[in-house]
This record gives C-alpha cells, structure tokens and sequence, in this order.
C-alpha cells in the first residue's frame, strides 16, 4: 500500500521512504493523535479521549505537521484521513 500525500496524489518510492522516516520521529503521544486524526475526531473529541487540553491537541497538530512538513492544519487532516490504513499498518509494526 502506498501513501498519498496531503494533496492527494501518489507518492513516488523515494517519497515514500522519506515519509516513513518522519513517522518514525513521532512521539508515542503524537502518534495517539495522529490516529485520532486519522479517525475523524475533532480537536475536542481528541482531547477528551486523551483527557488533556484542547490547547495540547492544538501544539500536538503542529509538531506533527512541522515533523512531516505538511502546512496547514487542513492539509494534515486530509493526509491522516487518506493514509488511515497505511498510517495504522506502519503504527502496528513500529509499535509491536
């Protein structure tokens, strides 16, 4: 399975191998929110599961984007929800 990028299209192999390498610097707690994302929930319902701030979900969102390079908070959410499967695949292997 191949992961899109936050605008939709294909990445190439090399794209791939560098996208997987920044996962691989997320946080335990980044990758919570990042499935979460992945999900659908919003930043409230994120932090209600988590039982932190919303404000904390916010800072999360932009380490997580800042890490994968993906502007805009909207771009993330899409990215997370086109990669779901992938993003749980790789969360599964990493985190065994």
């Amino acid at each position: 399975m191949t992961p899109v990028s936050a605008n939709a299209s294909i990445l190439l192999a090399d794209d791939c191998q560098s996208i997987n390498q920044k996962l691989l610097q997320l946080t335990d707690r980044e990758w919570d929110v990042l499935s979460f994302i992945s999900d659908g929930l919003t930043t409230a319902e994120i932090a209600s599961c988590l039982v932190i701030e919303p404000k904390s979900i916010e800072n999360y969102k932009r380490r997580i984007s800042k890490k994968l390079e993906i502007s805009g908070r909207s771009n993330l959410i899409k990215f997370c929800i086109v990669n779901r499967d992938y993003l749980r695949k790789l969360y599964s292997l990493v985190h065994k």
